[in-house]
């Protein structure tokens, strides 16, 4: 306890420059008395620090004095203050006091560069974001409803591993109860999820994401996209699997997990868009469409 606190005095000394011995007493709730007895271990160590009488007075650290950062290099403490600014975006917790310490310590401020916005045009999912961070930094295990693809609803139980950002979509991987096993959820999906008060320890066991994503079967669909939707497809896929037809239309490579998303995301284009194989997602999109037919006779 008493190396931290001596190193959060010449924090506060880099921030303030003079602070007295009762607010540093206050602040660490402790006596003057062992107020006095660090800033004398401090001046030992070699740092500048010393006492000034006065209406002005109290504890000061020599104005030419930075903290020996010789270890970082400029471009090292940016990558660090930059990363801290990120956290931040993301709200995560006490992260303002070690950014504000570090800052202190660099003697520079982090210009803010990054902006994070977990909510949707239509709605707003900043709390259930909150609560599933919390959920994975403090370990704690989750209840919530669940919607799957076909629109089925079941309840579930589940430990959260992390939040990936994938295909624009957020999901939760987590060990779920009811499968005992690791499990994909799409966050849009998840309702009226609660932490509970049980608690669990992220082991090798039950953090093996990777082999769960390789067991994911994935579908090759190359499809022709109208010129007309330009806009979309250079927008939404890599320019390496885009390629300009004769016609002027894009002949484009897909490669996504094969479920309805899929089928969805492929009809989403309408009549812009044909499927040229496998025949397999033709056939499929075909069935899809003679059944929308239905709905308007």
């Amino acid at each position: 306890m008493k190396i931290s606190r001596l190193f959060e005095i010449v924090y506060l000394l880099l921030e303030k420059r003079t602070i007295t011995a009762k607010e540093l007493a206050a602040h660490f709730e402790v006596s003057a008395r062992t107020i006095y007895r660090d800033i004398d271990i401090l001046s030992s160590a070699g740092i500048p620090v010393y006492f000034q009488r006065g209406k002005h007075g109290g504890i000061k650290l020599m104005d030419n004095y930075i903290m020996n950062k010789s270890l970082l290099s400029q471009k090292e403490q940016n990558e660090i203050l930059y990363a801290l600014q990120s956290l931040n975006a993301t709200n995560y917790p006490n992260n303002n006091k070690t950014l504000s310490k570090l800052s202190a310590i660099f003697k520079q401020k982090a210009d803010s560069w990054i902006k994070i916005d977990f909510s949707r045009y239509s709605c707003d999912n900043s709390t259930l974001f909150e609560k599933i961070k919390e959920a994975i930094l403090t370990k704690q295990t989750v209840k919530f409803d669940y919607f799957n693809t076909k629109g089925e609803h079941s309840e579930r139980t589940a430990d959260p591993l992390t939040l990936w950002f994938k295909e624009k979509a957020w999901y939760l991987f987590a060990y779920c109860h009811d499968k005992k096993d690791i499990r994909q959820f799409k966050v849009s999906r998840i309702k009226d999820l609660i932490l509970t008060e049980k608690y669990f320890e992220k082991s090798a066991e039950n953090f093996k994401i990777n082999d769960k994503k390789d067991k994911v079967k994935i579908v090759k669909v190359i499809v022709e996209i109208d010129k007309s939707q330009a806009y979309r497809v250079y927008d939404e896929f890599p320019e390496e699997n885009i390629s300009k037809m004769e016609n002027g239309n894009f002949e484009v490579i897909m490669e996504y997990p094969e479920n309805e998303w899929v089928y969805g995301y492929l009809l989403s284009f309408g009549e812009y868009l044909k499927v040229k194989e496998p025949e397999r997602i033709k056939k499929i999109l075909f069935e899809k469409i003679e059944k929308m037919k239905e709905n308007y006779k």
